[in-house]
């Protein structure tokens, strides 16, 4: 089942709001990356799109997932472990908003996301 036209909305404020900020306080230092989102069914994934060792080319590399449980009306929050596995987040595994996602992803309390700017 697909997020509502309502839920995509508020992911959109939501990562305007804290994405943006992070990628305006990269962008002052480098045009080399980005942080993004995009979604994909019930998930909500923030990427960083950064420039490869090559050259010119770039890759998108997952940091996050945020999953839309429609029993618990809530959010889980899953970080990419070393293994490339998706492994709840256990400091806050569930958020009642995606706003809270993003600021708990924002905040990176223990350095698993996009480390602290």
């Amino acid at each position: 089942m697909a997020l509502t036209n309502w839920q995509e909305a508020e992911i959109k404020v939501a990562a305007d709001k804290y994405l943006g900020n992070r990628n305006k306080m990269i962008a002052a230092h480098t045009d080399e990356l980005s942080v993004n989102y995009r979604i994909e069914g019930q998930s909500v994934y923030i990427f960083e799109h950064r420039k490869t060792w090559r050259g010119n080319e770039f890759q998108d590399i997952d940091v996050a997932k945020a999953t839309y449980v429609c029993t618990t009306k809530k959010w889980k929050l899953f970080w990419m472990m070393r293994d490339l596995k998706w492994h709840s987040y256990i400091a806050e595994p569930e958020h009642e908003d995606i706003e809270s996602v993003f600021r708990c992803v924002n905040e990176d309390a223990a350095c698993a996301f996009l480390g602290k700017l």
